[in-house]
C-alpha cells in the first residue's frame, strides 16, 4: 500500500512510547473495573427493588479527601476510564469511580463500585465466582471488617497491560474493586486487602448520614 504524506497544515507528530503505555493502561484499567461491574453490579440491580435482607441499603459510600496520605482524585483520564467501563449507572444504585494520589499527582489506589440495597444472601460466593470469570487463577478470603459485614476476597486477573491485582468487598449495601494502578508493580493481596479495609471503614458511612 502506497503512503500518503499528512498534509502540510497537520504535521504528523508520532505518539510517544511513554503516551502509547499509558493509554494502554488507562484502557485496561477501564476493562478490568467493568468486568469487576458486570460481574457484580448486573446482577446485583436486578435485586435492588425486591425485598431482602432487614440491613440492605444501611450504608453509602462517601470517598474521604484524604487516605493515608493520599489526595482524593474524582476526574482525571483515569477516572474517566473507570467509569466508560461502568456504564451507565445500574437502577437503584449510586456509582463510585475515583483514585487516591501521592503529592506528585501520580495514582496509587484506584476505586470503583457502587451503593444500593442488594439482596445477595451470600456475597462471599459471588466474589470468588466473578473473580474465577475474570480469570484469576486463585483468591483469597479476607478479614471485610466493618460493622457493615459482608465479604471480602483478593484475586489478580489478567489485563491487557499485565496482571491486576484486586480486592473486592460486597455486603447489601455496596460492591466495591480496590486496585493498585495497572501500571504498578502487583502487590501482595494481604497487603492490597488491609489497605482496602481501612478504606472502606472510612468509605462507608451510615445512610442517614
Amino acid at each position: 500500500m502506497n503512503e500518503i504524506d499528512p498534509p502540510a497544515a497537520f504535521p504528523y507528530r508520532p505518539v510517544s512510547p511513554a503516551r502509547r503505555r499509558r493509554g494502554r493502561f488507562l484502557g485496561a484499567a477501564g476493562t478490568v473495573l467493568a468486568l469487576a461491574a458486570a460481574a457484580f453490579l448486573g446482577r446485583w440491580a436486578v435485586n435492588a427493588a425486591l425485598a431482602g435482607p432487614e440491613d440492605a441499603g444501611r450504608y453509602r459510600l462517601a470517598p474521604p479527601a484524604s487516605f493515608q496520605g493520599l489526595a482524593l482524585q474524582e476526574t482525571g483520564p483515569r477516572v474517566d476510564a473507570i467509569k466508560r467501563g461502568q456504564g451507565a449507572p445500574k437502577k437503584g444504585t449510586s456509582p463510585v469511580a475515583v483514585v487516591y494520589a501521592d503529592q506528585a499527582g501520580t495514582a496509587q489506589l484506584v476505586v470503583s463500585g457502587a451503593a444500593g440495597a442488594f439482596t445477595d444472601e451470600d456475597p462471599g460466593h459471588v466474589l470468588v465466582r466473578g473473580l474465577h470469570a475474570m480469570g484469576a487463577d486463585g483468591t483469597t478470603p479476607q478479614d471485610a471488617g466493618t460493622p457493615a459485614g459482608g465479604a471480602m476476597q483478593c484475586g489478580t486477573p489478567a489485563s491487557g497491560a499485565g496482571p491486576v491485582t484486586m480486592c473486592m468487598w460486597a455486603d447489601h449495601s455496596s460492591v466495591v474493586t480496590v486496585t493498585v494502578p495497572v501500571e504498578h508493580e502487583p502487590v501482595a493481596p494481604d497487603a492490597l486487602a488491609a489497605r482496602a479495609r481501612a478504606l472502606r471503614a472510612a468509605m462507608e458511612v451510615p445512610a442517614e448520614s
